[in-house]
């Protein structure tokens, strides 16, 4: 017998950390290995050198890229691609040795996935490349004006052209999907996945927690969600005297210091209302989630957000923490109100705080059926085991092609 096809994943993501990227590929490589592929990674290892649990089962190469540029220098260096540590790699590497190379280009410059493509072409790789955004960069991550610059050229120029010239996508969201499409690319369409039955095996009995009160979680980067919402529901709610309190995982809160007033509110905010738990290991992590009631999410609807699609949402759906959050993106297609999730109908205080209402009034039976339909939609929606079959029978297209 034939040795099953090999995969190569490359780019912009982390052995170590559990970002959303890293999480994504994860989920990737796990449904092609079900799907019959022999699954191996490829990214630089400035995160250290700590492969996480999630990783182990697979073959993981990492090289370093040296150390980072500022400046100019660093703009001349993205912009050629030259030196690249990833690319050497590559090239050294024998021309049998894999079948399909997937580009998830998270934090690589558009001149690397160029040359990615001209180098694949000349070792007769098949590619793929997997687009999870399409960022509203000059509102959402502010920097100076020259580095704007090139990130949203370098962005475009990935988005508009060079993605376009890898012919196959996988995309995380509908938006994504018709735009490639209607480009004339093969496209899949792949949400955040996660290992049902393995969160099942490591999800252990929270402490049975009185129905009056509310625990949310607020868990990633903050700059994309409209925090300045939440925090001002919250406070309002406190100010009634409401047990309502808001935990964030991940950002700190001098993280907050981009937002003076935001930062001034919480730290002066009444005690109990706000608490940071900073970067934890991932055990640590899904502990803390699985102690909420809800985890939120209140984002604008625009292109960008229409575009990506939260993986927060799957990982807080498979350790049974329902969503308390708006609308963007594909949501609606697995979030259900009352079911797994409480819906704000409205990005705006006054829609907010009436789904807290809400969500203060649930009894304890009734939050265990919103948990339980957390974990059903884990199971039914974003297992990688779902989608198996469909990217096994995409990337077999792409060998036969």
């Amino acid at each position: 017998m034939g040795r099953s096809p090999k995969i190569l994943i490359v780019g912009g993501f982390s052995f170590s950390r559990g970002a959303g990227g890293s999480n994504y590929v994860i989920g990737l490589g796990k449904a092609l290995s079900e799907a019959g592929f022999c699954v191996e990674y490829l990214c630089d290892d400035r995160h250290g050198k700590t492969v996480r649990q999630d990783f182990q089962e697979f073959t993981c190469h990492a090289v370093s890229r040296g150390p980072s540029l500022r400046g100019w220098k660093a703009a001349w260096k993205n912009l050629s691609a030259s030196e690249d540590a990833l690319l050497k790699w590559l090239e050294r590497v024998p021309s049998d040795e894999f079948q399909i190379i997937i580009a998830y280009p998270g934090g690589l410059p558009v001149a690397f996935l160029w040359r990615l493509r001209r180098l694949c072409a000349a070792k007769a790789w098949k590619t793929a490349a997997v687009v999870v955004e399409w960022q509203q960069l000059w509102k959402y991550y502010p920097s100076k004006l020259r580095n704007l610059l090139l990130d949203m050229a370098d962005q475009e120029l990935q988005i508009r052209l060079v993605n376009k010239r890898f012919g196959h996508i996988i995309a995380i969201s509908s938006l994504l999907e018709r735009y490639y499409r209607k480009s004339g690319c093969k496209v899949i369409r792949i949400p955040p996945m996660i290992d049902a039955e393995g969160q099942t095996l490591q999800r252990k009995p929270t402490p049975k927690q009185e129905a009056q009160g509310l625990r949310l979680l607020f868990s990633g980067a903050w700059l994309r969600d409209r925090l300045d919402i939440i925090v001002k529901a919250v406070l309002l709610l406190r100010g009634e005297g409401k047990p309502i309190a808001l935990e964030f995982l991940g950002p700190g809160v001098n993280d907050l210091r981009m937002n003076p007033n935001l930062q001034k509110q919480i730290m002066e905010g009444p005690e109990g209302a706000f608490r940071f738990h900073g970067w934890v290991p991932l055990e640590e992590a899904r502990s803390i989630t699985m102690s909420a009631d809800f985890g939120i999410l209140l984002r604008e609807r625009a292109r960008w957000s229409n575009a990506c699609f939260p993986s927060k949402v799957a990982e807080f759906q498979a350790l049974g923490v329902p969503l308390l959050c708006n609308l963007t993106s594909d949501l609606a297609q697995s979030l259900r109100d009352g079911d797994n999730a409480l819906i704000v109908h409205e990005v705006t205080v006054e829609a907010l705080v009436a789904t807290l209402r809400r969500g203060l009034a649930l009894t304890s039976g009734e939050k265990a059926r919103l948990k339980q339909g957390s974990l059903e939609c884990a199971a039914s929606i974003f297992d990688y085991r779902k989608h198996a079959e469909p990217l096994g029978a995409f990337f077999r297209g792409i060998l036969n092609n």
